[in-house]
């Protein structure tokens, strides 16, 4: 019986869990995880991958993990680490990209959940054209929005003269539709999610398709802040489909 083969990998200082599928077969693609999370927590849906044939990269993101993780994450006080954490992972997808170059000559997918499922619309509205396609568990392309029912959800209040608005405001996907509109995406949300508001993805999923956007979207009734398999399999049939 062929067992997955799991290692760790540094990429240009960035700790990189690696999970091979049983044979190698050239299909690229980077996991990243949650807020609060971390790479190894993620073993379960990158095996899934695997098993179908996907190479997979997870990287740890800054403040996570082993590159220095936040003792209390919900503090309210650190809600900006939040916003650096996802711009980090823009710019660090180029090192992740260029090495996956380098050794499959293949662009990979890009799949979140949650602040990954930002970082991976946010990475495809800068870096689209070094991507195959995009998959968002729980995330949003309205950046703003979600700023706007986090605030909400934590009983913050940021003034519009807050040091990242700008940034959030350049840096949302809804600010670059015409690039993700010849981007491959795929976006899944739990009507119930208390975490990530939906409305947020509606919204930006809305203005990319009038924008002639290559997107789909399933909603999953009465469903919170999680990854199932379903969305898994959804997924991955969607991802087979964007294969050449």
């Amino acid at each position: 019986m062929n067992q997955l083969k799991t290692e760790k990998i540094d990429i240009h200082g960035i700790p990189v869990i690696l999970v091979h599928p049983p044979m190698e077969t050239g299909k690229p693609a980077i996991l990243y995880h949650g807020w609060s999370s971390r790479a190894e927590y993620q073993l379960t849906k990158a095996s899934i991958l695997a098993v179908n044939g996907y190479t997979v990269f997870i990287p740890e993101a800054l403040y996570h993990g082993e590159r220095g993780a936040l003792k209390d994450f919900y503090q309210k006080e650190d809600y900006d680490i939040f916003w650096k954490t996802i711009f980090r992972n823009m710019e660090e997808f180029p090192f992740l990209s260029d090495y996956i170059e380098a050794r499959y000559s293949e662009k990979p997918f890009i799949l979140g959940h949650s602040m990954g499922g930002l970082s991976v619309l946010g990475i495809g509205s800068a870096y689209g054209k070094d991507v195959k396609g995009i998959v968002s568990f729980n995330g949003s392309g309205d950046w703003l929005l979600t700023h706007l029912f986090i605030q909400a959800r934590f009983g913050i209040y940021v003034k519009k003269d807050w040091p990242l608005y700008d940034e959030i405001e350049k840096k949302s996907p809804m600010a670059h539709l015409d690039t993700l509109k010849d981007v491959p995406i795929f976006m899944t949300n739990g009507d119930s999610d208390g975490s990530i508001d939906p409305r947020a993805q509606a919204h930006f999923y809305e203005e990319l398709v009038k924008a002639g956007g290559k997107a789909e979207r399933v909603v999953y009734p009465l469903l919170g802040h999680f990854v199932t398999t379903n969305m898994m399999d959804d997924g991955l049939q969607w991802m087979e489909k964007v294969l050449p």
